[in-house]
C-alpha cells in the first residue's frame, strides 16, 4: 500500500529529518489529514485501509503536539548518537563517554559539514518538484473536467436538438392527420357537418 509507505517515510522524516520537514508539513497538516478519512476495501472485502488511516492519525497528532515532537526528536537524536558511538571497533573513539553519551543529556550531532546545507538544497528542490507536479496535475484536471462539462453540455444539446424534431414531427404527423380527417368529412360526409 503505497500511502501506508509514504506516511511511514513521512514518520522517520519527522523524527529524525530536517526541521525543514516538520515546519512544512505542520504548514501543510491538511494533507496528512485527508488520509484520516482513506477507505480502501480489497476484493475480498477486507479494509485495507485503517493502517492508513491509523498512520495518519497518528502523524496528524504528533505534528498538532509540538512538545511531543520536539521531545521524540530529541530521543531519536540521542539514541542515533549512541548507535554511532564508539564500540570498541575504533568507530567514535573520539567519543569521551565512550558510547554511552553525555551523562549531561546533551546529545552530540555527528554531521558531516556541508551536509544540513545540501539536505535543505535538496528539500527545497523536492518541494518545488511537488509544487510543479500538483499544479500540473491541478490544471490536467480542470482540463479535463472542462472537457467532460463540454461533452456532456454538447450531449443535452443532442438530446434536446432531437426531442424537438420529434415533437415537431409528432405535430406535423398530427396535423396531417387532422387535415385528413377533414377532408374525409368535408367530401364524404357534408350532411353530416352541416
Amino acid at each position: 500500500m503505497c500511502w501506508h509507505k509514504a506516511l511511514t517515510v513521512l514518520d522517520y522524516c519527522l523524527h529524525a529529518g530536517s526541521e525543514n520537514v516538520v515546519i512544512y508539513f505542520r504548514d501543510n497538516i491538511y494533507v496528512v489529514k485527508t488520509l484520516k478519512e482513506f477507505q480502501f476495501v480489497d476484493e475480498y472485502g477486507k479494509d485495507q485501509g485503517a493502517n492508513v488511516r491509523q498512520k495518519a492519525k497518528d502523524i496528524s497528532n504528533l505534528l498538532q503536539d509540538e512538545a511531543r515532537l520536539r521531545e521524540e526528536r530529541k530521543s531519536r537524536a540521542h539514541m542515533k548518537d549512541r548507535m554511532i558511538g564508539g564500540n570498541g571497533d575504533g568507530i567514535g573513539d573520539d567519543d569521551p563517554y565512550g558510547g554511552r553519551g553525555d551523562p549531561a543529556g546533551r546529545s552530540s550531532s555527528r554531521r558531516r559539514p556541508g551536509a544540513n546545507g545540501a539536505d535543505d538544497d535538496d528539500m527545497k528542490k523536492a518541494i518545488e518538484a511537488s509544487k510543479r507536479s500538483l499544479q500540473e496535475e491541478q490544471a490536467r484536471k480542470l482540463e479535463e473536467d472542462d472537457l467532460q462539462k463540454a461533452i456532456r453540455l454538447s450531449e443535452e444539446e443532442e438530446a434536446k436538438r432531437k426531442k424537438a424534431l420529434e415533437d415537431a414531427n409528432a405535430r406535423s404527423l398530427f396535423d396531417d392527420n387532422q387535415q385528413v380527417y377533414v377532408v374525409f368529412l368535408l367530401f364524404f360526409w357534408p350532411d353530416y357537418l352541416c
